[in-house]
Parts: C-alpha cells; structure tokens; sequence
C-alpha cells in the first residue's frame, strides 16, 4: 500500500521539489503504516520485520524512481566501484560527466625497465621504438577516454611482424615487464592505460592484408589495419565487413574488446564475424586458435575465448 502511495504521488509531481515532498510524505506514510502493525508483535519479531521491510523499501524505490523518474539522476551509496579492492584505488573529484563527479584512478607500483631490456628491443625493431617522452605520454592517456593516466609506459615499440611481436613479448617476459598492446586507441574504457609503465607495443605498422578468399568471402588481415580501411580494400570486390564501431578502431583491438557497433544487430558482434586468429601468448609462443573451417567441433573454441580478452591471454597478430 505504502509503495502504491509513493507511485501515485510521484506521477502526480511535475518537478524535483514537488517530487522530494512526495518522497518524504510517501516514506513517512509507510512507516506509520508499519508501526501500526508492529504494535502487537513481540519485540524481537517486531525488529526483524522491520529491519527487513526497511531493507526492502531502501533497495525498491530508488528501482521504482529510476524508471518513474528517468530524466533524474540517483546517486549510489557505494564510494568503490564492484569488483575493485579500495585499496588499489584513488578517488578523485573531477568535473568530468557532470559537477562534482568522482573519476577512479587505479594507482600502479611502477619498476624502471633494465637497460638490458631496452638492448634487446633495440636489437629487434631497430629503428621502430622510442624512448621519447611525448610519445609515451601520447600512448600512456587513453584519447577518447575519461581515465586518467597515473604512468606512461617507459618504452613503445612498433613491430612490423608477429615474430617481431613474438621476441618483444618473450623478452618482456624473461626480465618480467608489463606489455600493453595498442591499437587504435578508440576505447572509452582505458585499455591502453599503463598503470605499472612497461612496454606499449603498437601495432599500427602491422596494416597488410595477407589474403583475400572472394569466393569464401572470408579476408586475412594483420591487426593494424582499420576497419575502415579494410572496407575500403574490399569495395572494388563488392565486400564489406559489417562491423562499425568508432572511427580509426584497427581489427586488433575490436578483436581484443569484442567490439560491436550499429549494425551489429543484423550482422553480429566481432565473435560472429572471426574464423580464426593468431596470437602471441604471455611466454611469446604463436599459437593459431583455429582453421578457415567455418564450422568445427575439434578441441575448444579458443577464438571466442581470445575475442574479449582485452589483451588479458595475448596480443593478436
């Protein structure tokens, strides 16, 4: 009764002091109505019923609220996002999606990169890394995204082959270095953050198509290369890949984030529109997750479980 007598006066509000009144009148009405029944209970029955209806009314009408009140704006009681330990983290007050917002910074313990390190990949991409300050700066902040970067990376590479991206990884590995693989960097969510520094392997170099199956319909691309740039390779061939998600998005990283976009409605995510990839593992070992069958039943689906993993098992090659 108490939640029909909120509903009622809150369609009846016609703006936000009007609708705090009826708020307080309704809150104040249920819990009359409440003490009014637990007169008669024992206390300790009284108690337990109304420490639970409490609960009951705290967690439904803000529900109720949210959908009655949608242009309006309710503030969760929770100071830590879920799933983070508050310990890793840093609020921070930013003015960033609207007054007086707060931005969660992930705090990270950052390690000089050895020399010998730096040697090694000097040794493998040549002229193709950087020890620059403003190109780590330029690939340690997220540039559509509202993160923030507490690090840079301390060195960024670009290979021009997955056995280049193979012998960056294993070398990183050995001297155990963070790697943050980069693509286009049109995530909003901070994929490309380098919270503990590390290496940045960017893959924009890495932009060939190896193989083009017209009949099949089916292409072969390296990772750099953009979605839009593909379609525009297959259009002379009456091709297109249906996936639209931000412009400047490469393969890699839509691969990496399970992107999806408009039309993903009628034509899938990227899950439904990947045969087959080729990864680079933690240990720098190439691994093929499946043929150029369309349909397979031989061993597990490891390209569903790399697509989505956010670089988390590999660096798409």
């Amino acid at each position: 009764m108490g939640f029909s007598f909120w509903l009622a006066c809150l369609r009846s509000c016609s703006n936000k002091s009007a609708f705090s009144k009826a708020f307080r009148d309704s809150f104040y009405h249920y819990k009359s109505q409440l003490n009014t029944c637990q007169k008669n209970l024992p206390s300790t029955i009284a108690e337990k019923t109304n420490s639970h209806a409490f609960s009951w009314s705290s967690c439904l009408l803000p529900l109720a609220f949210a959908v009655s009140a949608g242009s309006l704006t309710f503030q969760s009681h929770n100071n830590h996002p879920s799933l983070c330990e508050p310990s890793n983290l840093d609020s921070r007050k930013v003015t960033i999606g609207g007054k007086a917002s707060t931005e969660f910074v992930v705090k990270g313990t950052h390690k000089e990169v050895p020399q010998e390190l730096i040697d090694e990949l000097k040794a493998i991409c040549q002229d193709n890394m950087t020890l620059d300050y403003d190109e780590r700066f330029y690939h340690g902040k997220p540039q559509n995204s509202f993160h923030k970067a507490v690090n840079i990376p301390d060195v960024v590479v670009f290979p021009r082959s997955e056995e280049e991206v193979s012998q960056i990884v294993k070398s990183c590995n050995k001297h155990k270095v963070p790697i943050v693989p980069y693509g286009g960097a049109t995530s909003i969510e901070g994929h490309t953050l380098s919270p503990n520094g590390g290496v940045c392997i960017d893959m924009t170099l890495m932009k060939r198509v190896k193989a083009l199956h017209i009949r099949d319909m089916d292409v072969v691309v390296e990772p750099g290369i953009g979605w839009m740039e593909l379609n525009e390779y297959l259009e002379p061939y009456g091709l297109f890949f249906p996936l639209d998600p931000g412009p400047g998005a490469t393969i890699g990283g839509m691969c990496a984030t399970r992107c999806s976009g408009s039309l993903a409605v009628r034509y899938g995510t990227m899950r439904d529109n990947v045969i087959s990839l080729k990864v680079v593992l933690a240990n720098g070992i190439i691994v093929k997750t499946a043929s150029r069958a369309r349909k397979s039943a031989a061993g597990y689906d490891l390209t569903r479980l790399m697509i989505g993993s956010e670089g988390t098992l590999g660096v798409v090659t």
